[in-house]
């Protein structure tokens, strides 16, 4: 017997206005297709509107999570995300993956946020930042801020384990 299976995974951040963003997440795959819309306005970050759709699932695993995405509008973008979105969707009777593709979502926008001010920083400091290659690919912090700003960055109480960068590594 032949399984096939193939998945997708594909999250974008746009600007709409002046401090107001719209963030889409989507995943595919054979068995189940996703997609959450937020939209998030800064400087707060806080979500003004979301939406979640399930378009396919075929095994039913999925609950019907349309009253969740009204509570939450006014979760902030930050510190505490992900126990509160764990907590609305996941639940008794939520979706771990629903809740994994919002997270997802929440996270492109503070990458989104980052890394043009980690840029500013670095030109700043007298030093270009310079890619070797052309194209949509996002390297990691030691091509984009360097060792030293990535130390002292993760020696920030605020930012210490906040993200996998800035992760003690024992």
């Amino acid at each position: 017997m032949i399984l096939e299976y193939q998945t997708n995974s594909l999250a974008t951040v746009q600007p709409l206005a002046q401090g107001l963003w719209r963030v889409t997440a989507r995943t595919e795959d054979t068995l189940f297709s996703a997609e959450v819309i937020l939209d998030i306005m800064a400087p707060a970050l806080d979500i003004r509107n979301a939406r979640i759709e399930v378009k396919r699932d075929a095994l039913g695993l999925t609950p019907d999570l349309s009253g969740v995405s009204d509570k939450l509008i006014g979760v902030r973008v930050g510190p505490g995300m992900t126990k509160i979105v764990r907590g609305l969707i996941v639940g008794e009777t939520g979706s771990a993956r629903i809740a994994e593709l919002m997270l997802e979502a929440m996270e492109m926008l503070v990458n989104a946020l980052t890394v043009p001010e980690l840029r500013k920083v670095t030109q700043s400091m007298g030093k270009d930042v310079v890619f070797p290659h052309d194209g949509p690919k996002v390297f990691l912090n030691d091509r984009v801020i360097g060792a030293e700003q990535a130390a002292m960055m993760a020696s920030n109480p605020r930012l210490k384990d906040s993200c996998v960068v800035f992760r003690d590594p024992t």
